[in-house]
C-alpha cells in the first residue's frame, strides 16, 4: 500500500508568506478589475447578458442559433457559474443592460496590431465608475466574486504543492499562479473561467490526496462523494472538466489493480460518478431535449462557427503564438497585447523551469502522484487542440483549469536549479518580479488601451488642410487636417503600417453613428488595405460629438500580402452610414464636389522578394541613378498585334523628379512607328519615389501597326523629363538603348 505523502505542513513563516500572496493576489485582482471597462474582459460582454436572463426570468436561455441574443454561444454553456452569479445580483435592477449595451461592431477583434478601437463596446464613461448603478454594479460585483474563485485557486495550488513536494514548492507554486497577468485578467472579469480554474485545481487536489491515502471507500465514502461532487459542479461549469472524470476512473483502476484492492474501483469508482452524475446529469437531459445532443456543443458550434479550411501546419504555427500570448496575457478581446519582451521573458523563464523538472527524475515516480498533474494537464492540452480543429480558439487560457498542476511542477524545476540552502531566496524574488510585471501591464498596457479620447483644441499648422465638407442625410462634418510622415515605405503582409492621423470637426448635429473607411489605393488605385471603424479611436460615435469639437484620430493600415509592389500608395477618406452603406457626400468649402477624397503624401510599397531574372540581361545605367537591368519581350510579333515589354529598372541613387519611360518602334532608317511611352508602372511608381536599391518591374504595351512589313525592327528606351522633355543620357554615352523586335508575317 502506498503510504501518504509526508511533507511538513506551513510553518507559521510560511504561513505568512501565503497570506502575503493572497493579500497581494487580492489587491492586482481589484488593479485589473477597475483597468478594464466593464463588458470589455474576455468574452464578458457575452457572458454577462446569460447572468442577467437568469436573474430577470428565473429560467435558463434556450439558444437559437438563428436568433442568438446578446449572449451568443454562451447560451449553450453549463450553467453553474450563471446560476451563481444571478443569485449575487438578484438584489440589483440590471433592466438598463440595453442602455449600456452598444457594441463596436467594427473593433480589431483578436488583432492586437492594430492602434486604438479596442474597445468591443462603445462606453459611456460617466455611467460606468465603480461601483455604479444597475448592470454596471452588478458587473463589478460578479467581478469581485471571481475575484475571489482567484483567491480559492491559488489557496488550492499552494496546498497541492505542498502535498505533492513541499511548502516551499506550494508557495512558489502559489506565487506563479497569483500573478500570472492572464489569470487576474480572467479572475476579474464576469467569465465562467473563475470558477472552471477553481473547480478543476480542486478536484485534481482532491484526486491526489486520494492517490496518495487509498482511504477504504467503506469507510471512508465521503472522501469519494466530495471527489464527485467536485467533478459534478465542475462539468455544470465547463465541459473540459468532464476530462478530470475519466482522469479519476484510470486512477481509481491503476490503483486497483497495482494495490490489489478491488474496492477502490468497484466501490469507490461508483460512489465518485453517481453523484457526479446526480449533480450534472439533469443538464445532458435537457440539451438532448432541446437540442438532440447531449453536449449542447452542435448549436454552440452553429453560432460560433468552425473553421472554412482545414488547419495548416502553418495555421498551428501562427496559432501557437496567439497561444503562448493568451497563457502570459493577451487581453480585451484578445486584441490588447504585452510588450514583446514580456512574452519572450515569460516563455524563456517557463522552459528554464521545465527543463529543471525533467532532469529530477525521481520526482516522477508514479507513486508520488506526480503523473496525476501531467496526465490532467495533457488531457486539458488534448481537448483544446481537438477544439481548435473546429473552430479557430486556440488560446492558451483554456487549459488553466490545470494551471495549478503545471505550476506545481514549474516551481520544482525552478527550483531545482538552486542549491537547497539558498532557494528561500527564490520566492521573494520571483514573486516580486511578476507581481510588479502585472501591476505594470494592468496600468501601462490594460488601461491606455482604453483611456477615452478627449477632443484637441486646434489642429496643428503643419497638419491644417483646406476644410474637406462631408453631408450625409443629415449633418456635416469636416476634415480639417491629415497628418503624415512624408517618407513612409511598407511591404506586402509586412508587420509595419502606414500612418494617417486625421482631424474631424463637427459643424452640424449627426444623429447617426458614421464609420471612418481608410484604403490604401496602389496599383489601378485598387483597396490593398483598409480600416473601417468609428472615429475618434473607435470610441466616440459620432453621435456623441457637439459642435465645433475636433476629434484627433491616428489610423495604422497594413498592406494585404497579395499587394502588387512595387507601387505608391495613395490614402483615401470616407465617411458612410453602416446601416445602408451609403457614404456621404464630400466636397469643397465652395461646394466643389469630390468623387475621391485623397490625403497627404503617398507612401511607398516595395517587394519583399529580390529582383526577378529578366530574359535578356542588361546593365545601362541613366542619369539620375537609374539602371536598367534587363527585360522581357513578347516573342514572335505579327502586324497589327500588341506586344508587352516588360522593363526590370534599379534605383542605384534617388531622382530628383517623376520621369517618363519611352518606348519607341523605329525601322532601320530611324523613322518613328509607334510609342509606348508612359511612367513607370503605369504611373503608379514615378522615378521621384525611387529610393536606392529598389527594383521596379514596368510593363509597357505597343499596339504594332496593322500595315506593318514583315521584317527587323528597334526599340528604342530611355527616360525624359515630361515637362520640358530633355531625356536623361546614358552613362558613357547616348539617350537610349536599342532592343531588336523581329516582325513576323
Amino acid at each position: 500500500m502506498t503510504q501518504a505523502h509526508n511533507s511538513p505542513p506551513f510553518s507559521s513563516r510560511q504561513r505568512l508568506w501565503l497570506g502575503a500572496i493572497l493579500l497581494a493576489y487580492a489587491l492586482l485582482g481589484l488593479v485589473y478589475m477597475l483597468a478594464t471597462p466593464p463588458l470589455e474582459s474576455s468574452d464578458e460582454y457575452k457572458h454577462f447578458p446569460v447572468v442577467q436572463f437568469i436573474q430577470m426570468e428565473g429560467q435558463l436561455p434556450i439558444l437559437d442559433p438563428d436568433n442568438p441574443g446578446r449572449w451568443l454561444q454562451e447560451g449553450a454553456q453549463p450553467p453553474l457559474y450563471y446560476w451563481l452569479m444571478a443569485g449575487l445580483t438578484s438584489w440589483i435592477d440590471t433592466s438598463d443592460l440595453p442602455d449600456v449595451y452598444e457594441l463596436n461592431k467594427h473593433a480589431f477583434v483578436g488583432n492586437p496590431n492594430q492602434i486604438g478601437n479596442k474597445n468591443l463596446m462603445l462606453h459611456q464613461p460617466e455611467r460606468e465608475q465603480f461601483p455604479g448603478q444597475g448592470t454596471i454594479l452588478a458587473i463589478y460585483l460578479i467581478r469581485l466574486a471571481s475575484i475571489g474563485f482567484g483567491l480559492g485557486t491559488v489557496w488550492i495550488t499552494a496546498v497541492l504543492g505542498q502535498q505533492l513536494f513541499s511548502s516551499q514548492v506550494g508557495l512558489l507554486a502559489a506565487a506563479l499562479t497569483a500573478f500570472n497577468p492572464m489569470f487576474l485578467f480572467i479572475s476579474a472579469a464576469v467569465n465562467n473561467d473563475s470558477l472552471s480554474v477553481l473547480l478543476g485545481s480542486l478536484g485534481l487536489l482532491l484526486l491526489v490526496q486520494l492517490w496518495q491515502q487509498q482511504p477504504d471507500p467503506h469507510r471512508a465514502w465521503w472522501r469519494y462523494v466530495s471527489l464527485g461532487l467536485v467533478l459534478g459542479l465542475g462539468i455544470l461549469t465547463k465541459l473540459s472538466l468532464g476530462g478530470l472524470l475519466g482522469l479519476t476512473g484510470l486512477s481509481l483502476l491503476w490503483l486497483t489493480w497495482r494495490e490489489k484492492r478491488w474496492q477502490l474501483f468497484w466501490v469507490g469508482g461508483p460512489l465518485v460518478l453517481v453523484t457526479a452524475v446526480l449533480v450534472s446529469g439533469w443538464w445532458f437531459w435537457r440539451n438532448w431535449t432541446l437540442y438532440q445532443d447531449l453536449t449542447g456543443l452542435n448549436v454552440f458550434i452553429a453560432v460560433q462557427g468552425t473553421r472554412t479550411n482545414p488547419i495548416t501546419w502553418a495555421d498551428w504555427v501562427s496559432e501557437f503564438g496567439t497561444f503562448f500570448r493568451s497563457y502570459w496575457g493577451l487581453f480585451g478581446g484578445v486584441n490588447v497585447a504585452a510588450p514583446s519582451v514580456f512574452y519572450w521573458f515569460m516563455n524563456s523563464f517557463f522552459v528554464i523551469g521545465i527543463i529543471g523538472w525533467l532532469h529530477r527524475p525521481k520526482q516522477m515516480v508514479v507513486k508520488s502522484a506526480n503523473w496525476l498533474v501531467v496526465a490532467w494537464s495533457l488531457i486539458v492540452f488534448t481537448l483544446l487542440i481537438r477544439w481548435n480543429l473546429i473552430s479557430p480558439a486556440f488560446q492558451g487560457r483554456l487549459i488553466f483549469p490545470a494551471l495549478a498542476g503545471i505550476n506545481v511542477l514549474w516551481a520544482i524545476g525552478l527550483l531545482a536549479w538552486v542549491p537547497a540552502k539558498r532557494q528561500w531566496l527564490m520566492l521573494p524574488s520571483i514573486a516580486g518580479l511578476l507581481a510588479v510585471a502585472a501591476l505594470l501591464l494592468a496600468s501601462q498596457t490594460i488601461r491606455p488601451a482604453y483611456t477615452f479620447p478627449t477632443p484637441v483644441t486646434e489642429v496643428p499648422a503643419a497638419a491644417q488642410i483646406d476644410p474637406i465638407l462631408f453631408t450625409g442625410a443629415e449633418g456635416v462634418i469636416h476634415l480639417v487636417g491629415t497628418a503624415m510622415e512624408p517618407e513612409q515605405t511598407v511591404q506586402p503582409g509586412g508587420t509595419t503600417p502606414v500612418k494617417v492621423t486625421l482631424y474631424w470637426q463637427l459643424t452640424e448635429p449627426v444623429s447617426h453613428n458614421l464609420i471612418t473607411g481608410i484604403h490604401l489605393l496602389g496599383r489601378n488605385f485598387e483597396s490593398v488595405g483598409q480600416v473601417n471603424r468609428h472615429p475618434a479611436s473607435g470610441q466616440q460615435p459620432t453621435s456623441r460629438w457637439q459642435v465645433g469639437q475636433i476629434w484627433q484620430d491616428e489610423y495604422h493600415i497594413y498592406v494585404k500580402q497579395s499587394a502588387a509592389a512595387p507601387t505608391q500608395l495613395r490614402v483615401s477618406v470616407n465617411l458612410f452610414d453602416p446601416e445602408g452603406l451609403v457614404e456621404t457626400a464630400a466636397s469643397s468649402q465652395n461646394g466643389h464636389p469630390f468623387s475621391l477624397v485623397l490625403v497627404g503624401p503617398p507612401a511607398r510599397l516595395i517587394p519583399d522578394a529580390p529582383p526577378p531574372q529578366p530574359d535578356t540581361t542588361l546593365s545601362a545605367d541613366f542619369d539620375q541613378g537609374i539602371r536598367l537591368l534587363g527585360y522581357d519581350l513578347t516573342a514572335n510579333a505579327s502586324p497589327g498585334e500588341e506586344i508587352s515589354l516588360m522593363l526590370l529598372w534599379q534605383a542605384t541613387a534617388q531622382p530628383d523628379k517623376a520621369y517618363t519611360i519611352f518606348v519607341h518602334l523605329v525601322n532601320d532608317e530611324g523613322y518613328l512607328l509607334t510609342t509606348g511611352d508612359s511612367p513607370p508602372v503605369q504611373g503608379d511608381f514615378p522615378t521621384n519615389l525611387w529610393r536606392t536599391d529598389n527594383w521596379i518591374d514596368d510593363e509597357h504595351k505597343l499596339q504594332l501597326p496593322p500595315n506593318l512589313l514583315p521584317g527587323s525592327y528597334r526599340l528604342q528606351i530611355g527616360l525624359y523629363d515630361p515637362v520640358s522633355g530633355v531625356r536623361l543620357s546614358l552613362v558613357g554615352g547616348g539617350d537610349s538603348i536599342t532592343i531588336p523586335l523581329e516582325v513576323q508575317p
